[in-house]
């Protein structure tokens, strides 16, 4: 297979190869799908029944029944779907290939968004045995024998086949129209915007397009409108030097007056004490710092962001941060981020001293920076000495007492008024299971709360591979499970909840596999351990 992956732009849908990787049968918001995870792939995502929503990227859909969903490679998506409430989906990854002369060549993820984003959104009931097509597909696909893979292959192009020869009027355009309406707000918030204009635009009803907004964006569109236009005007308070009458006018408001009272009613603050509050222009730099800031309600210029990676802090603050550092991998874009700092030209940097030796001499050539003990010193610690440099004492000691409170709700709820039970901590990667005792596990869950461990524990933190005959073993009553969202990870989980040891478990046979995200659960900050315990709260009701 050769490595050149730029494709002729003649080349259409209809002359690509399709080659299937992967199956997946989801009647539930299973562990794979309750946080954002990774595509490295074409993925097909069919919503046979059931509501929710998807987050792809950084934007959110709600499900609607008999559509289908399309993720290109480098994307992330996450599920979230309506308790008490049955649904089906399917997903599917794939991969895109074209012949070019004698070989055969990927075909580019940009030249592949162009050729399949007419089947993102489209209504899939007119499919002939759409349902028996897509559950025999991935009853073959999870078959040991080699015919069956040759099955599933086959009836994977007649899926393709199928959604070639979807007719033109089977497209909801409707769908479309309302998706071009919101990218308009996207880029003109600032401009006067009315129902009237954009249901024109959308060519429906206003009354309509109301309802139809409402119903795929879980938000109103004059709610969406505002969300939009509040986030530039944080966006513009954060750099400083605007005027509140200017900021007001740039996003679209002409009476300051007004726009004070909307983001006060919005946000809970005034628009000066916001901008009081963004006046040090301060960098986050490394991982588990800005979970140390926004306790204290310091909202830095810069910081790691990325809708997988930092999904919590992403959601909640992506558009009041200016700059957004890569937060992919430890390190790994550290000099895309130095320069990044570099050009922005911040006040003061707080960043973890678990970065390399060559990035604290890079980030003191920027401006002052204040380095965190992260190894030696705990979260506390490391919270109270951040908190007091930038003297927010006050905030912090208010904050740790709400957590004190949390953690005595915690402990009575899911220790004192409950009878004894053990919690077996699992990390899965690829084909290989671990026993994984982080800090926060060792410090929040077996010290703070009190939770009894299944194994023998020392405090120490564990990081060991384990097999399956140690767990049956051990048969705790609950298993906390960190699961890699990569697609060799996913597979092997999929053949393990299959195995007879595994289905026999205690915590299995009792539904206690609780999903752990790798956002909050391998984070180590205040504000992490805070959804720690909210998470650990909603695990044992």
């Amino acid at each position: 297979m050769g490595n050149n992956h730029q494709l002729c732009t003649k080349v259409n849908a209809e002359q690509c190869i399709y080659r299937l990787t992967y199956t997946e049968k989801i009647n539930n918001a299973d562990l794979p799908h309750t946080e954002q995870q990774f595509s490295d792939t074409f993925c097909l995502l069919f919503n046979i029944s059931g509501s929710g929503l998807l987050t792809l990227n950084d934007q959110r859909w709600r499900l609607k029944n008999l559509t289908l969903y399309t993720m290109m490679p480098g994307e992330t998506f996450m599920l979230k779907t309506e308790p008490y409430q049955k649904h089906e989906l399917y997903l599917f990854r794939f991969q895109m290939y074209t012949l070019q002369g004698q070989s055969i060549e990927e075909v580019s993820t940009e030249h592949a968004r162009s050729l399949l984003n007419v089947w993102q959104f489209i209504d899939i009931s007119s499919i002939e045995q759409i349902h028996s097509l897509l559950s025999d597909m991935t009853t073959e696909w999870q078959k040991p024998e080699s015919i069956s893979f040759f099955r599933s292959q086959t009836l994977f192009q007649q899926l393709i086949l199928q959604l070639f020869t979807l007719h033109k009027e089977d497209i909801c355009d409707t769908t479309h129209a309302l998706f071009k309406t919101k990218q308009y707000i996207d880029q003109h918030s600032e401009e006067p915007l009315s129902l009237t204009s954009l249901s024109h635009m959308a060519g429906i009803s206003a009354n309509h397009y109301s309802e139809l907004f409402k119903k795929h964006f879980d938000v109103s569109v004059t709610d969406y409108i505002t969300k939009k236009r509040l986030a530039r005007a944080k966006q513009l308070m954060a750099k400083g030097h605007a005027k509140l009458k200017d900021i007001a006018q740039d996003i679209g408001y002409q009476d300051p007056y007004y726009f004070s009272r909307i983001f006060k009613k919005k946000t809970g603050i005034t628009p000066s004490a916001y901008m009081k509050s963004r006046q040090r222009k301060m960098a986050a730099y490394g991982h588990s710092i800005l979970g140390q800031l926004t306790p204290i309600h310091i909202i830095p210029y810069a910081a790691p962001l990325h809708p997988k990676w930092t999904a919590h802090d992403f959601e909640h603050y992506a558009e009041e941060i200016p700059i957004h550092l890569s937060a992919h991998r430890i390190n790994e874009h550290a000099e895309a981020n130095l320069q990044q700092l570099k050009e922005a030209q911040p006040e003061l940097i707080i960043a973890n001293d678990h970065v390399t030796e060559a990035e604290k001499q890079a980030l003191k050539t920027i401006c002052p920076v204040h380095f965190v003990p992260f190894t030696q010193l705990d979260w506390r610690t490391q919270f109270r000495q951040t908190a007091l440099f930038l003297n927010e004492t006050r905030e912090a000691e208010e904050w740790l007492l709400h957590y004190e409170e949390l953690v005595n709700q915690a402990k009575k709820e899911c220790v004192i008024d409950h009878p004894p039970r053990t919690v077996l901590p699992l990390r899965i990667f690829q084909d290989q299971l671990y026993l994984s005792v982080n800090r926060t596990l060792s410090e929040v869950i077996f010290h703070d709360i009190g939770l009894l461990p299944a194994f023998q524990n020392d405090g120490q933190l564990i990081e060991k591979k384990i097999s399956i005959h140690s767990i049956q073993q051990l048969d705790p009553d609950a298993i906390f499970l960190l699961l890699h969202k990569e697609p060799k990870t996913l597979a092997f989980y999929q053949k393990l909840k299959q195995q007879e040891a595994w289905q026999n478990l205690k915590a299995v046979t009792q539904q206690a596999v609780y999903p752990l995200a790798s956002d909050p659960w391998r984070e180590y900050t205040a504000a992490s351990h805070q959804r720690v315990i909210q998470d650990l709260l909603s695990f044992f009701p």
